[in-house]
């Protein structure tokens, strides 16, 4: 009888451990078909597609045709031309954003911004000066002149003039503190000549 029940006891292991077996590997292979599997290319009801970049383009390019007076819709397009890489086309299109209205600092620290990466250091001072001017607590001009002044022109005393000006007015975070960072490599430089 001890036999007995040992036998159908094993008998009985077998068949959990085998069933347990099964489970698992059923539970690992499901997951794992999907994987292998192509990615349908339908977009959820509701959600709109992603447009290629260039038909963004052309879309904004259509609505700034059609409205010539909205400076929202020039700022975006200027946006998408600086972010494409065409730096020339986003300037002449805050340019119609400056000329319809004079004050936008956002589209003069833009072209600024430009003029930076494009090392026209004259045009990115000239609107640099124009922000300070309008806006004297402008911490970003104030970062941004500081390094076109120190980068750009090499001229370390007044980047650093303008980079402890940043620093009164931001006080503290991680651009407050590349800015002290900067500040003393251009010291150093600076002593240099």
């Amino acid at each position: 009888m001890f036999i007995r029940r040992s036998v159908k006891k094993n008998k009985f292991q077998k068949i959990v451990f085998i069933t347990i077996t099964v489970l698992i590997s059923i539970g690992l292979v499901v997951p794992l078909a999907g994987l292998f599997q192509k990615p349908v290319n339908s977009v959820p009801q509701g959600v709109p597609a992603v447009q290629p970049v260039q038909e963004q383009l052309a879309a904004l390019e259509a609505r700034a045709r059609e409205n010539p007076g909205d400076s929202n819709v020039l700022m975006e397009l200027a946006e998408a031309y600086h972010r494409l890489g065409k730096p020339d086309q986003a300037i002449k299109t805050y340019e119609q954003v400056m000329a319809l209205d004079p004050g936008n600092i956002k589209a003069r620290y833009e072209m600024a911004v430009i003029y930076y990466y494009s090392s026209k250091y004259e045009q990115a001072v000239a609107q640099l000066n124009e922000i300070i001017k309008k806006d004297p607590e402008n911490k970003d001009a104030h970062l941004l002149f500081g390094f076109v002044l120190g980068t750009g022109k090499k001229d370390y005393a007044a980047g650093i003039q303008e980079l402890e000006k940043f620093i009164d007015l931001a006080k503290e975070g991680r651009d407050v503190e590349k800015a002290r960072q900067v500040i003393e490599e251009w010291k150093a430089l600076a002593a240099q000549k």
